[in-house]
């Protein structure tokens, strides 16, 4: 057996390639839509793609399973599993062969038995693969979102993302009865997951590539001795704010939906931003946190080209508006960073600017802004003065363990439909854990009206490092 794993760092996103080394037939598996990397790792290793699948409907990034099964003529298969207003619609199912549970796909000498994993998911399907050739035994399960390094998928997504009512203890209750089903299942068995550390699908996900089933019966906490409600309150607190693009990209991926084709963005002088800011275009300079701070075109926002770039474009970004980006020539090429975009489906690209546009602005009438920083001491002395909103940006398991007195928590990812809760003419600071994030929610807050915003400089970490107050808990 050939099996050859894709990994995303930008979306911390897992993807498989399974070959049988005898026929040379292959299988991919929750394929990404860059679907050429496929064909060129099957073509390196004499492989054809035979058949083509994914675990579930992805809600963190454009499937690539239904391109990459057309332009290689081979089988899509889908889960038929799970129904209702979440299931694939029958546009999607139109072309796939449907998938139930305790169904096999056959790759030559390897096959793989669908197993009905619900909870994250109604849908969910996890791989059992036998290589025939080694022998009857199994050697792995593709879980997907189901079974990860440490961790089992979040229940809450369809809730909390897609905003299907009262669904989040159900399928908090269907992954509990998912995890006990696997009790019969060897320790042998490999786990290659769908997801790595940084994804927002899960709470606390290893960094490990693959883990075993009996490994993650000692350690991952979903396998522990504990009653179903026990775990549906586990699986379901700190959870993270999804990202808003996640409800987007769940529709697409559901019903199959064209992404639009947008032309290749134009490049831009600094007059051409200025009219994109005055029509209401989004406009992301995406240098680094600390250059933007010292001077930026006002009314931008600051997303830094990263390992979060993705996961915070489409949390803050509105897909109803066309997108400007600020590039750094050394940073990556506006071809890049679109092509970049499209795995969320942020299309409406529809121009770039060089640093050369910021030098223009700060030479022009306009002045440049600036974004400025507090360190803990000056913060301390004004939040037993004047009067002062304090915004932690956090992730809900962050702010449980520890925050500041009297801050207020928004995370990230949540701003947009909680910055209406802020005082744009109280003086307000921003912090997070180390200072990046925060960094985000300040230019986020200033492109937004609140004009005096501050950035906590080393954040949570300097303020406990300075042994100043921090209360826990809600």
């Amino acid at each position: 057996m050939i099996l050859k794993r894709f990994y995303d760092e930008s979306l911390a996103q897992a993807s498989y390639l399974i070959g049988c080394e005898r026929t040379r037939e292959a299988i991919a598996v929750d394929p990404g839509i860059d679907v050429e990397e496929y064909e060129r790792a099957a073509g390196a290793n004499g492989l054809t793609i035979a058949h083509v699948t994914e675990t579930h409907i992805h809600a963190d990034f454009l499937s690539g399973a239904r391109s990459l099964a057309e332009k290689v003529r081979a089988v899509l298969h889908l889960s038929a599993e799970g129904g209702g207003a979440w299931g694939y619609t029958g546009a999607a199912m139109r072309s796939a062969s449907p998938l139930a549970a305790g169904a096999e796909i056959t790759v030559g000498h390897i096959s793989l038995e669908a197993l009905h994993t619900p909870g994250h998911t109604p849908e969910h399907i996890t791989f059992v693969v036998t290589d025939r050739d080694r022998g009857s035994e199994a050697v792995g399960m593709l879980t997907g979102d189901f079974i990860f390094v440490g961790d089992v998928g979040r229940p809450d997504l369809l809730e909390r993302a897609a905003g299907a009512a009262g669904n989040a203890e159900r399928s908090a209750a269907q992954l509990y009865r998912s995890v006990q089903s696997l009790k019969s299942r060897p320790d042998h068995l490999q786990i290659w997951p769908g997801h790595g550390a940084g994804s927002a699908c899960g709470k606390s996900l290893g960094a490990l590539p693959h883990t075993t089933l009996g490994y993650e019966r000692l350690y991952n906490w979903a396998f522990g001795a504990m009653a179903e409600g026990e775990f549906v309150a586990r699986a379901l607190e700190h959870q993270p704010v999804p990202p808003r693009y996640f409800s987007e990209m769940k529709r697409i991926n559901r019903d199959a939906t064209p992404v639009p084709a947008f032309p290749d963005p134009s490049i831009l002088r600094a007059d051409d931003v200025r009219r994109a800011l005055e029509r209401g275009d989004t406009v992301v300079d995406t240098r680094p946190a600390q250059r933007f701070g010292e001077r930026h075109v006002a009314g931008t926002i600051n997303i830094p080209l990263g390992k979060s770039f993705l996961t915070w474009m489409g949390a803050l970004v509105p897909y109803d508006r066309n997108v400007v980006l600020i590039l750094d020539a050394g940073a990556g090429s506006a071809a890049s960073v679109t092509r970049q975009l499209r795995k969320i489906g942020l299309v409406r690209i529809v121009g770039y600017a060089g640093l050369e546009v910021v030098d223009e602005w700060s030479r022009g009438k306009a002045e440049h802004d600036q974004i400025e920083e507090t360190d803990v001491r000056a913060l301390d002395t004004r939040m037993k003065g004047n009067s002062l909103q304090l915004v932690d940006v956090r992730s809900p398991d962050e702010w449980f363990a520890g925050h500041l007195p009297g801050a207020i928590h928004i995370p990230l990812a949540a701003l947009p439909e909680r910055i209406g809760e802020l005082d744009a003419g109280t003086r307000t600071v921003v912090h997070c854990q180390g200072g990046g994030r925060s960094a985000i929610a300040a230019s986020y807050l200033k492109s937004h009206g609140l004009r005096r915003v501050a950035n906590l400089r080393g954040g949570f970490e300097a303020w406990v490092a300075g042994d100043l107050p921090v209360e826990r808990g809600a």
